[in-house]
């Protein structure tokens, strides 16, 4: 079946021209689309991980906290160790942040010494 078409060469190559063009933006569309959806796609993911991220850290934030918590308890609890007493201050008394002095073993004399 043959259809009249009354058009001039140009007006085809013209409508053709227009068709690839509109083609030719419809797939740049597209593809901003589809960029634009991945963009936004990947933008979720982060917040997403960033959000486990924050709930890991609080939580560990809790336990810290908890554990912090018990120790004061404990601490609390038990009874205090009785402080220093400071009623002679005399030379000869250690004071409270000296280390206490190493006693120097003695050591056995040689059998190589009685030689002599």
């Amino acid at each position: 079946m043959k259809v009249d078409d009354n058009r001039s060469d140009q007006d085809r190559r013209a409508a053709d021209a227009g068709t690839r063009s509109a083609r030719t933006q419809a797939d740049q569309l597209e593809r901003s689309r589809l960029s634009q959806e991945k963009a936004a796609h990947d933008r979720d993911r982060q917040a997403a991980r960033e959000a486990r991220g924050a709930a890991m850290a609080e939580r560990r934030l809790a336990l810290a906290e908890q554990k912090s918590r018990e120790h004061a308890s404990k601490m609390a609890s038990e009874p205090r160790k009785s402080s220093m007493s400071f009623s002679s201050s005399t030379p000869s008394t250690k004071a409270a942040g000296d280390a206490p002095q190493r006693k120097k073993k003695k050591k056995p004399k040689s059998a190589g010494s009685d030689a002599g």
